[in-house]
């Protein structure tokens, strides 16, 4: 008799654990976005803010076992591309997926671009040529509000971004370069500030990074990181979830927390009733 009151015990302590697990796990409604805040945010003095900033980040100064890797000597430039919705007029970013047959990030969720040709009179002629290369959305397309300082991150070459906005937009207009991408994804912005999306990644080095989450696509590594880092610059405060608030480090120490105590319930038995 005592002993199955110690189970009906235990059980009704699992079920009250998971209720409260439960009742923690629903994600938080972020910001719903509007025409008006869509109109705020292609207007010209936003785009002006959005710049500024992009073009005064904080020099990255990675640790000594994460140092830039020297070997890369020539430059990239990648689009961040607002891309104003043709049915909606809601403002989405424009990525791509690298082919399956490249033989570095295959696969990965990347921004369109790559590395700077002899050619390249700038880092915005480097970055509409590739996208154009890419997929097929010519440049004449582009609306250019300017470009970042190169940001020099871990194991790769000095990056610059060039950000425009692509008016009357729809994926179906893109012409993919099959050898180079799998497929073009337009991920609406009111989605990549959902507070459930902003998430981080642990690599084996021992540093973490910012990773947004959007249905079955995940943007981390590099891409997630200037994702981050332009969403922080474009939106007002007003529009950011409190993960894109917080400026994190992109380089951060990473620490197991200490082992649970296991809590071991022995039952009791009567020997007189048995």
């Amino acid at each position: 008799m005592i002993c199955s009151e110690v189970i009906k015990r235990q059980i009704l302590q699992l079920t009250w654990r998971q209720l409260r697990r439960n009742s923690h796990s629903i994600a938080p409604v972020g910001k719903v976005l509007t025409n008006d805040d869509f109109t705020l945010l292609l207007a010209d003095e936003q785009r002006q803010k959005c710049m500024d900033k992009l073009r005064n980040l904080p020099t990255f100064v990675p640790p000594k076992s994460l140092a830039h890797n020297k070997r890369e000597k020539r430059p990239a430039a990648v689009l961040i591309a607002l891309c104003v919705e043709r049915d909606t007029n809601a403002i989405s970013l424009l990525y791509t997926r690298r082919s399956r047959h490249l033989r570095s990030h295959s696969l990965q969720i990347s921004f369109p671009g790559g590395k700077r040709d002899e050619d390249d009179v700038s880092f915005q002629d480097c970055a509409l040529r590739e996208t154009e290369e890419e997929i097929g959305l010519p440049r004449d397309r582009v609306q250019i509000w300017g470009e970042s300082n190169p940001i020099l991150l871990p194991r790769t070459s000095a990056i610059v971004p060039v950000v425009g906005v692509v008016k009357d937009f729809h994926i179906s207009e893109l012409k993919l370069n099959n050898d180079e991408v799998e497929e073009a994804i337009s991920i609406p912005l009111k989605s990549l500030i959902l507070p459930s999306a902003t998430r981080h990644t642990q690599f084996r080095s021992g540093y973490s990074g910012p990773v947004l989450v959007v249905d079955h696509y995940r943007i981390w590594g590099i891409t997630g990181y200037l994702t981050y880092v332009f969403l922080r610059c474009l939106l007002p405060s007003n529009m950011k979830c409190d993960a894109l608030k917080t400026s994190v480090k992109f380089i951060r120490p990473y620490k197991l927390p200490p082992p649970l105590k296991h809590h071991h319930v022995e039952p009791k038995f009567d020997d007189k009733k048995l």
